[in-house]
C-alpha cells in the first residue's frame, strides 16, 4: 500500500475527513497508522478497525488509530495509509538538521493578507543562515508552488514556473473554437446553397409587408433555437462518453452540473454559436429582392460566391495546420523513442526491494544467477527511469570558487555498468566492498572540466570518494532532453530496487515465476511486486501520446466538417450554373470536362489555402518543437504527404457532387427555357 510520513501538523494543513477515531491526535503517538476506508476494508473487512494493530515493512507493529474518509480519484495528494515520523528515527534526526536536502516536501497554509514572495524570503534568509555558506544551494532561490497550480503548472526551469499541462489545455481550446468556427462557416454555406428553397418565402413575406431587420430576427432565432438544440444533444454525448475520455486522458473527468458558472459559459457558447453561423445567412435571406424572387429570376451572382470561397479556404487552412501539427508530433514522438539511451532495456526488470531480500541479498543473488534464468544483477537506490537525488556539494580538486555545479546521484553496488549494459569509457565498474568509489558519466566529466578523471578524488557530503571509471551519458529522465550530470556511489547497505537482467534466450513468463519463487523464499513477508523497466519508462511519453491521438481525433473531425463545407459549396456553385451545365451537355459536353470545369475552381481554393497554411504550420510546429532539446527538424515531406491527402480527399468530396450534376440529363435543367 501507498503510505506517506508525515508530521503532527499534516491534518491543520489537510482536511481529511476522520469517519472513525481521531486523525489529529492520532499522529501524535509514533506508534500509530491511519488509514482509508478502502485501505480498512481491504484489511480488516469493515471501517470499526480503531485499536487493531498492523504489522509494517514487517518490522514494526502500529496500532490503528483513525480511518479516514476515501479521497477522492482526483485528490492532487494520493495515498492509502499515513504513518508520523518517529523522532527516535536516526534518519528523520539527520534530516532534522540537514538544510539542504530537498527529499522531504513541507507545506505552508498562508494567511490570507500574506504575499508569498515574503514568506519566499523568509524562508531563503532561515536556509542561508543555517546552511553550510560553502555550498552553492546557499546561493539560489526558493519557489512557493500552490497546490491548485500542481496538476497544470507542473513546469519548472531556474526556479521559475514557465508553465506545463497548461499549456496543452490552451492548444486543444484553440483547437476547439477553431472546429467550432469551421462548423458554424458549414452552416453559413449550407444555409445559403440551399436559399432557392427559402427565396419564395422571403419573397412573399416581404410582399406582405415584413421589415428587413424583421426577418433578420426570424433567422437570427433559428439558428439559436438550433445551436440550442445541438447544446443539448452535445450535453447528452458528453455526458455518456466522459468516462471513456476520462481514461483517455488518465483523469476522473466530472461536468460540473452543479456550478452555476457552467451554464453561464454554456449559454454563451449557444448564443455566440448561434449568431455567428446565423448572421450570413439572416442578412443574406433577408435581403433578396422579392419581384425577382417571385417572378423566378433572380440568380445569385459572383460576389455571392466570393465570401464563401474564403470561409472553404479559411477552413482548410485550419485542417491543413491540425494534420501537419499531428504528423510532426507523431514524428517527434518516434523519434525519442527510437534514440539511444546508453543503457539497454530489453529484458532488464526492476524488483521492489524488501527488508528480507536485502538482508539475505547475497543469497538472493546467487540464487538469481545459478537459476539460469537471469544473466546480472544489480541494486540502486531508485529506479534507473528517474533521478531523485541531486546534490551541489560535490567538490573537487581545481574547482572554480563560482562553480555552479548540480549533479543527479543514485546509489548502486557492484556490477551497475554490467547489468545496465552502460558502455565505459574510462576506468571500471563498481565491485564489491568498493566503498567511496563513484562513477561518473561524460555530462558530469564534462562540465567538471577534468581532464584524467579515472582516479580523481572528490568530496561529497564532507566525504572523500574516488572516480573509478566514466560512463556514457544514460537517458534516466526525460528522454527528450539531453542528459545531465550523473554520479554513481557505490552502497551495500540500502537499496530501493534489484535490478535483473532477465536471459535473453529463456520465457519470460517461466523466468519471472522462478524469480518469484526466489524472493518468496528470501522475503515471505513482502509481496513480489516488479516492473519491467522499458514500460516504466515508456511512461515518460504519456502527455504526447496524448497530445497525439486527440490531435488525430480533431484533425478528422476538422476534415471531415471542411469536406461538408466544400460539398456545401459545390452544391451551391453547381446550383447557380445549371442551366449552364444542360447547355453545355446539348452542345456536346462530355462528362469528363465537365467534372474538370466544375472541379477546377474548388482544387484552387485548396492550393492557395495549402500555400497560406505551410508556412503557418511550419512556424507553429517548429516553436513547439523548440520545447524539447532533442528533436527532429520539420522537413518539406511532411508537408508534400499533407498536400497530397487534402487533393485526395477534396477530388472525392468535389466528384461526388459534381458527377451527379455532369451525369443528370439536361432536360430538368433547360425546362423553362
Amino acid at each position: 500500500k501507498s503510505t506517506l510520513t508525515v508530521s503532527p501538523g499534516f491534518f491543520d494543513i489537510f482536511g481529511f475527513e476522520a469517519v472513525e477515531g481521531n486523525a489529529a491526535l492520532a499522529l501524535k503517538d509514533p506508534s500509530a497508522i491511519v488509514l482509508t476506508e478502502r485501505t480498512a476494508r481491504a484489511l480488516f473487512g469493515n471501517t470499526r478497525v480503531v485499536g487493531q494493530e498492523l504489522r509494517v515493512n514487517n518490522n514494526r507493529t502500529a496500532i490503528v488509530r483513525a480511518v479516514l474518509r476515501d479521497l477522492p480519484a482526483r485528490s492532487t495528494i494520493s495515498f492509502d495509509a499515513l504513518v508520523p515520523f518517529n523522532p527516535s528515527d536516526p534518519q528523520v534526526q539527520r534530516d532534522e538538521h540537514e538544510w539542504v536536502n530537498c527529499g522531504t516536501r513541507t507545506f505552508f497554509r498562508l494567511n490570507p493578507q500574506v504575499a508569498p514572495a515574503a514568506v519566499e524570503r523568509q524562508v531563503l534568509a532561515l536556509i542561508r543562515k543555517n546552511a553550510p555558506s560553502q555550498n552553492p544551494t546557499t546561493r539560489g532561490s526558493v519557489v512557493l508552488h500552490p497546490m491548485s497550480k500542481w496538476r497544470l503548472w507542473n513546469d519548472f526551469r531556474d526556479g521559475r514556473n514557465v508553465g506545463g499541462r497548461i499549456e496543452y489545455v490552451r492548444l486543444f481550446t484553440w483547437v476547439a473554437v477553431i472546429i467550432l468556427l469551421i462548423a458554424c462557416v458549414n452552416f453559413m454555406n449550407l444555409s445559403t446553397a440551399r436559399s432557392e428553397k427559402r427565396a419564395k418565402e422571403v419573397g412573399i413575406r416581404k410582399t406582405l409587408g415584413s421589415e428587413r431587420r424583421q426577418l433578420l430576427g426570424q433567422f437570427l432565432a433559428e439558428s439559436l433555437l438550433l445551436s440550442f438544440i445541438a447544446f443539448l444533444f452535445a450535453a447528452a454525448i458528453v455526458y455518456s462518453v466522459l468516462p471513456s475520455f476520462g481514461r483517455l486522458l488518465g483523469s476522473e473527468l466530472v461536468f460540473p452540473y452543479d456550478k452555476p458558472l457552467t451554464w453561464i459559459i454554456a449559454a454563451g457558447v449557444v448564443a455566440f454559436t448561434g449568431f455567428v453561423a446565423g448572421s450570413y445567412p439572416a442578412f443574406y435571406l433577408s435581403g433578396f429582392n422579392p419581384i425577382k424572387v417571385l417572378k423566378g429570376t433572380y440568380l445569385p451572382g459572383k460576389s455571392v460566391l466570393m465570401p464563401r470561397k474564403l470561409l472553404v479556404v479559411s477552413q482548410f487552412i485550419a485542417s491543413i495546420i491540425l494534420i501537419s501539427a499531428t504528423l510532426i508530433i507523431y514524428q517527434q514522438l518516434r523519434f525519442v523513442q527510437h534514440r539511444n539511451l546508453g543503457y539497454s532495456q530489453e529484458q532488464l526488470l526492476m524488483v521492489r526491494s524488501s527488508e528480507g531480500a536485502d538482508k539475505h541479498f547475497s543469497a538472493v543473488r546467487n540464487d538469481l544467477l545459478q537459476s539460469g534464468k537471469v544473466e546480472a544483477v544489480s541494486r540502486t537506490s531508485t529506479p534507473v527511469t528517474n533521478i531523485f537525488g541531486f546534490t551541489s556539494g560535490i567538490r573537487w580538486a581545481g574547482a572554480p570558487d563560482n562553480q555552479e555545479f548540480v549533479c543527479g546521484f543514485i546509489f548502486a553496488d557492484a556490477g551497475f555498468a554490467h547489468t545496465f549494459k552502460v558502455k565505459l569509457l574510462e576506468g571500471r565498474d563498481l565491485a564489491m566492498n568498493d566503498s567511496g568509489r563513484v562513477l561518473m558519466n561524460q555530462e558530469a566529466v564534462r562540465q567538471m572540466g577534468l581532464k584524467n578523471p579515472v582516479g580523481q578524488e572528490i568530496t561529497w557530503g564532507g566525504n572523500k570518494q574516488t572516480i573509478v571509471g566514466v560512463v556514457e551519458d544514460m537517458v534516466m529522465e526525460s528522454p527528450f532532453g539531453h542528459p545531465g550530470p550523473l554520479m554513481v556511489s557505490y552502497t551495500h547497505d540500502w537499496s530501493g530496487r534489484h535490478n535483473l537482467r532477465l536471459s535473453a534466450t529463456g520465457d519470460i513468463k517461466s523466468a519471472l515465476a522462478t524469480v518469484e519463487a526466489i524472493y518468496k523464499k528470501h522475503s515471505p513477508a513482502f509481496p513480489f511486486e516488479y516492473q519491467f523497466v522499458d514500460d516504466d519508462f515508456a511512461q515518460k511519453f504519456a502527455n504526447e501520446r496524448l497530445v497525439g491521438r486527440l490531435s488525430v481525433t480533431f484533425a478528422g473531425l476538422a476534415i471531415f466538417i471542411c469536406c461538408l463545407g466544400l460539398f456545401g459549396l459545390v452544391a451551391f456553385s453547381i446550383e447557380r450554373r445549371k442551366k449552364e451545365i444542360g447547355i453545355r451537355k446539348v452542345l456536346g459536353a462530355t462528362v469528363q470536362s465537365l467534372l474538370l470545369l466544375l472541379s477546377k475552381e474548388f482544387l484552387m481554393l485548396i492550393g492557395i489555402a495549402f500555400l497560406v497554411a505551410i508556412p503557418a504550420a511550419w512556424w507553429a510546429m517548429s516553436t513547439w518543437l523548440q520545447h524539447y532539446p532533442y528533436r527532429i527538424e520539420v522537413g518539406a515531406g511532411v508537408f508534400a504527404l499533407v498536400g497530397l491527402l487534402i487533393l485526395v480527399i477534396a477530388l472525392l468530396t468535389v466528384s461526388l457532387n459534381a458527377s451527379r450534376a455532369a451525369l443528370s440529363s439536361p432536360v430538368k435543367s433547360l425546362r423553362h427555357e
